[in-house]
C-alpha cells in the first residue's frame, strides 16, 4: 500500500519542438544538389572530352553546392587559399 507522502509530483521540462523541414526547403536543397553535381560532372567530363571551360564549371558547381552544404563551403575556402598560396609563390619566383 502506498502512502501519500511517497508519491511525488515531478515537473516535466518543457519540450522544444524540432524545426520542421518544409517541402520548399527540401525541394530547394534537392535542386541545389542536382544543379551543383550536374555542373561538376559536366566539368569533369570536359577534362576528358574535347571542350573548354572544365575548371570554371567545377568551381561553379562547388559554389552552387556551398549555398546549402558546409562541406562544399570548406572545400571552396581550401581551394581559394591554396590558389592564393600558389599565386604568391609564383610571383616571388618571377622576381628572383
Amino acid at each position: 500500500m502506498m502512502r501519500s507522502e511517497d508519491t511525488h509530483q515531478f515537473e516535466v521540462a518543457p519540450t522544444r519542438e524540432l524545426p520542421r523541414v518544409t517541402a520548399v526547403k527540401q525541394s530547394r536543397r534537392l535542386f541545389v544538389l542536382a544543379l551543383g553535381l550536374t555542373l561538376i560532372a559536366a566539368g569533369l567530363a570536359l577534362i576528358v572530352l574535347p571542350g573548354p571551360f572544365s575548371l570554371p564549371l567545377i568551381f561553379l558547381g562547388l559554389t552552387v553546392l556551398s549555398w546549402e552544404y558546409p562541406a562544399a563551403k570548406r572545400l571552396m575556402f581550401n581551394i581559394k587559399s591554396r590558389f592564393k598560396q600558389v599565386r604568391a609563390s609564383r610571383s616571388r619566383s618571377r622576381r628572383s
